[in-house]
């Protein structure tokens, strides 16, 4: 019975590093105890170094033969996506050899991006001059936007587990004051 419980929990972390947005190449490079906050101080120490970091777009640049993407740090949840949208360590700009379309790539969509870290860049922000990290980026991930009218528990209040005549099966459900707006 434990050799069972231990190939379950086997078979359930390969299966979440399988589902990791970025190749397995890129993410065998990536040093993983080199955090934002630890190469924010001095990027210089750690040139030539692979991070995973991520945030949410805040500014998107082309240039002739890339595009600059100015990221709000956010922390990663364990699929490598943002989470606590909400806080941010700072900002750091991603280079992107190449063309990314500033209509899909826009301001507020949450990325994660795994890179050579390549010095840092002081650039205006409100009234000061902002020390960026800089990342050359191998891999860029643009997650999809989440639709804010899911609500995923208790999966009895919605269709198509609904009565005949529009109410919850059976006649109502002790979790009526969960539910959301947009299905009343």
């Amino acid at each position: 019975m434990k050799k069972i419980r231990i190939l379950l929990f086997l078979l359930a972390v390969a299966f979440i590093l399988a589902c990791a947005p970025l190749s397995k190449e890129v993410m065998r490079q990536v040093d993983e105890t080199l955090t934002y906050q630890t190469v924010q101080k001095n990027p210089q120490d750690f040139l030539g170094k692979t991070v995973l970091w991520g945030g949410v777009i805040v500014k998107t640049t082309n240039r002739q033969d890339e595009t600059i993407l100015e990221v709000r740090q956010c922390e990663l949840d364990m699929e490598k996506r943002p989470r606590n949208l909400d806080s941010s360590a700072g900002r750091f700009i991603v280079r992107h050899a190449g063309f990314l379309d500033p209509v899909i790539y826009k301001e507020g969509r949450e990325i994660t991006v795994a890179g050579e870290i390549a010095g840092k860049e002081a650039l205006p922000l409100g009234g000061i001059q902002y020390p960026y990290p800089v990342i050359l980026a191998k891999e860029i991930h643009l997650w999809e936007k989440i639709d804010p009218r899911r609500y995923p528990y208790p999966y009895w209040d919605y269709p198509p587990f609904w009565g005949p005549y529009g109410y919850p099966y059976p006649y109502g459900s002790p979790y009526w004051r969960h539910r959301s707006p947009y299905w009343w």
